[in-house]
């Protein structure tokens, strides 16, 4: 059971620690050698399979071995997604892992990553390495370890795979199992990037493991990121199905039993015994049209570079299944972010409207905050919760801002006008909005442009429908043009800039009063650079615009 606080050990597993083999000498290799690989075919026990040395073949800064299989793994269909990680043994002693099969060919016949190379990951510091990526000329393929999923519609799936630049396979997982394994070379291996509700993860061997818990497997990368911080677990194989192009292990996730610490060419390595606190991201979907609300919930790595994707696809599934469509309507969405490092809860709540796709659009300040947090250049963050709350209907719940009338034009500095902003909500009978104006007393005479607009957050409406990953990289560059400060001095001024700036339901009636260019600016009402702003929040996401002039007249002039 994992608390909040730190790392906690978990004991759900025995570890093997009868065994841990020497290595064998990779200048010792010549064709014909004989040995043993283990995996697990069925369940979670670790069987062995014959293998034959076939030669070596060098490849991006690795002398990889060339073998081929025999026993039970070739007849169920030759060298499997799901083995890669797999242990070759050589006269008892470990040479390394199945890591890659050739595209097109015989499946007997798959690559093996040397154990030397596999084990300076061990020794690695957390700072970031170059490592050379696999010449692509070899047509090879991982044997493997697909990204899978449950839980996730075609939409948040296909958005996800877009920000990972990696396919998500739903054939080889059958969700979640209780079985308790013994953790030796061998066993069936997993790797979580999200748990709950929605689970993406992957599975693979176990290469060997160490006396202070250490782990290699795979052979390879999944997503080769360097330092980073993934959930480890056991897995059960329900079956080996050949299938063309590959043959693949039907398997489910299982215990929790470490993490993944590196993720590099040469494989994967980590440690047992502990866990990474996992971010909880909870969605809550009110959907009016079909009277319901479905909440959805579940965890996510704490890796900065995917911590905001994973996310962001995940209450995007929820929003999904929340209001079961895609296409227009209108949203009114609330975010709770916490986390340590953050200077307070950060919360917002906007409307939105869209003709397309009103989910994806709902989805907008949400991912913008989310890189604002992880990339920021100020202060490491760890974030520990992310809540959204939205509530969906099909009706276009807009209003157009038709006219925009001052009580009085001739005003006073110091004095309040009253504005009558007349708005038409869509197919809907006229409604007025009251506004009190401010005149600044420092201001000078003369006339003044009043503007009455809506409230600019983002875009919100799309004249032709695109589709979710279109419409978030869209928004993306839209945010580029909204006002936050960049020149801000301090990320508590950045992070008060976004919550604070205005909203799609607001109506904004604002003028530039002129001032004497002497004028004290350290106060920021009085700001000859800013305008003399009132914002006023309405059920309706407002679009149009209208102006009038005011005049500003000396006490003598009365």
């Amino acid at each position: 059971m994992r608390t909040k606080k730190g790392l906690i050990v978990v004991l759900i597993v025995v570890l093997s620690v009868t065994v841990f083999a020497v290595n064998f000498p990779l200048e010792e290799i010549t064709p014909g050698l004989i040995g043993i690989g283990k995996t697990v075919f069925e369940g979670t026990k670790v069987e062995d399979f014959p293998i034959e040395v076939l030669g070596l073949v060098p490849n991006g800064g690795i002398d990889y071995v060339l073998i081929k299989v025999g026993g039970r793994a070739l007849e169920l269909g030759g060298v499997a997604e799901g083995m890669s990680g797999s242990p070759i043994y050589i006269e008892g002693k470990l040479l390394g892992a199945i890591s890659y099969g050739f595209n097109d060919y015989d499946h007997a016949y798959c690559l093996v990553t040397p154990i030397e190379k596999m084990e300076e990951m061990l020794s690695y510091p957390q700072e970031s390495l170059f490592v050379e990526p696999l010449n692509k000329d070899l047509e090879l393929r991982d044997v493997n370890t697909p990204l899978v999923f449950n839980g996730l519609g075609e939409r948040s799936r296909g958005y996800l795979e877009k920000q990972l630049g990696y396919k998500l396979s739903k054939a080889s997982v059958l969700g979640r199992t209780q079985d308790v394994a013994k953790l030796e070379p061998g066993s069936s291996l997993s790797v979580e990037l999200v748990t709950g509700d929605v689970t993406v993860g992957s599975f693979g061997t176990l290469t060997n493991i160490y006396e202070d818990g250490s782990l290699l497997a795979f052979g390879h990368s999944l997503l080769n990121k360097g330092n980073t911080v993934y959930l480890a677990g056991t897995s059960t194989v329900h079956a080996v199905v050949k299938g063309q192009p590959n043959t693949f292990k039907l398997a489910s996730f299982g215990e929790e039993i470490g993490m993944i610490t590196q993720d590099r060419t040469a494989g994967i390595a980590g440690k047992v015994g502990q866990v990474p606190v996992m971010i909880p991201v909870k969605t809550k979907v009110n959907d009016y049209d079909l009277k319901r609300t479905v909440e959805t919930k579940a965890e996510v790595v704490p890796d900065n570079m995917l911590l905001g994707k994973l996310a962001i696809s995940t209450v995007l599934e929820g929003f999904d299944r929340g209001i079961d469509r895609v296409g227009s309507g209108t949203s009114k969405v609330k975010f709770s972010i916490k986390g340590k490092g953050l200077p307070y809860t950060l919360e917002r709540e906007n409307y939105f409207y869209s003709y397309a796709d009103v989910s994806a659009l709902s989805l907008s300040e949400l991912a913008e905050v989310l890189d604002l947090i992880l990339f920021n250049d100020y202060y490491n963050v760890d974030l520990t919760e992310i809540v959204v709350e939205a509530n969906f209907t099909e009706a276009r719940n807009t209003a157009v801002i038709t006219n925009a009338l001052p009580k009085k034009k001739m005003v006073n500095p110091g004095d309040e006008v009253e504005v009558f902003v007349q708005i038409r909500p869509f197919r809907g009978e006229a409604e007025t909005v009251k506004v009190k104006l401010p005149i600044p007393k420092e201001a000078l005479p003369g006339k003044v442009h009043v503007i009455v607009r809506p409230g600019i957050s983002i875009s919100s409406f799309d004249s032709e429908s695109v589709n979710v990953t279109e419409k978030l990289e869209l928004h993306s560059d839209e945010r580029k043009g909204t006002p936050i400060s960049q020149e801000a001095k301090d990320w508590e001024k950045l992070l008060k800039d976004f919550l604070n700036r205005e909203k799609n339901n607001e109506i904004v009636v604002e003028f530039y009063p002129p001032y004497e260019d002497n004028l004290d600016n350290d106060l920021e009402l009085t700001d000859p650079s800013l305008p003399v702003q009132v914002r006023v929040a309405t059920d309706y996401v407002m679009e149009g615009d209208f102006s009038f002039e005011l005049e500003i007249i000396s006490e003598e002039e009365n």
